[in-house]
């Protein structure tokens, strides 16, 4: 309110003090080298260096964002409904919330809750070609229904992000120090670790394209004491391409496919460690939901 009634009283000066001006018949010169103003220069700049996209490499300050993946464990059909929440505080912390829910043939079952706390530790460049570096920590919390892991793990992690216009990079790194089931018919693993590499690209204000590649290795177990723990570690690899669609403003539509790289060489069924959160340990998948950014 205060800048309306200022640049309204500076208007009003302008427009007296033409009024009252004395008629300038001089000759004009054409610069061959105009400057342009500041605000020529930002109308110049690509959308997507002024405003935040909805994908990993361009979070916005608050998101919220639905979808459901279908996938099959054991030649079951499972549908997975995830919601997950960004937060970005004005004081370089940025809270994660997730939560997933599971529909199967015997019903719905509650999922585990995640919750991170990360640190904006470096930030700099313009924002058409911001670099970030993040720390981050939390934990996925034990669940309760037959399709939840009982275990509380601690995570822990790294990312850094860097724009180039309208694409973006992403590299990340985390740790989940798992615990110990409280359930006996739950598995028994190692520690789970996980390389992300993303890329970006904004083809308009409306579109928007990402593709994420994360590799896993989930650790042997160390409590031999167990009845049914991981005897070896595994590793594998998937390819996540997802596609935004900005449907109104503030939201939009993703739509993306979970494709495993290379199998996981496995001796034990990983069913029973309840890995859910692992993206592709299971099967391949499709997803929808919307997006939701302020």
């Amino acid at each position: 309110m205060k800048s309306f009634f200022s640049i309204s009283l500076s208007t009003l000066f302008l427009l007296s003090f033409n009024a009252y001006a004395l008629v300038d018949y001089s000759e004009t010169v054409n610069d061959p080298n105009p400057k342009a103003m500041p605000n020529q220069l930002t109308s110049k700049m690509p959308n997507a260096a002024r405003s935040e996209s909805k994908s990993l490499i361009w979070k916005s300050d608050f998101s919220f964002a639905t979808n459901y993946e279908s996938m099959e464990i054991d030649a079951d059909k499972i549908g997975v409904f995830n919601l997950n929440t960004h937060v970005q505080t004005p004081f370089n912390i940025y809270l994660d919330l997730t939560y997933w829910q599971a529909q199967e043939k015997l019903g719905s079952q509650s999922g585990n809750p995640k919750a991170i706390i990360g640190f904006n530790w470096l930030r700099f460049g313009s924002p058409a070609d911001e670099a970030k570096f993040d720390f981050y920590g939390g934990g996925r919390f034990a669940g309760t229904s037959d399709l939840a892991s009982s275990r509380t793990d601690k995570i822990f992690g790294v990312e850094t992000t860097k724009r180039f216009g309208t694409f973006g990079l992403g590299l990340g790194y985390d740790i989940s120090l798992t615990g110990a089931p409280k359930k006996e018919a739950d598995m028994g693993i190692g520690n789970i670790h996980r390389i992300i590499v993303s890329g970006g690209w904004m083809v308009s204000n409306d579109i928007q394209f990402e593709i994420e590649l994360e590799n896993f290795k989930i650790a042997e177990s160390n409590d031999k004491s167990r009845a049914n723990y991981l005897l070896k570690s595994v590793s594998f690899s998937t390819l996540s391409p997802k596609l935004n669609l900005t449907l109104v403003p503030a939201v939009n539509l993703e739509l993306g496919a979970r494709f495993k790289t290379n199998k996981a060489k496995l001796d034990q069924n990983l069913a029973s460690a309840k890995l859910f959160d692992l993206h592709g340990v299971y099967s391949n998948s499709l997803f929808a939901g919307l997006n939701f950014n302020l």
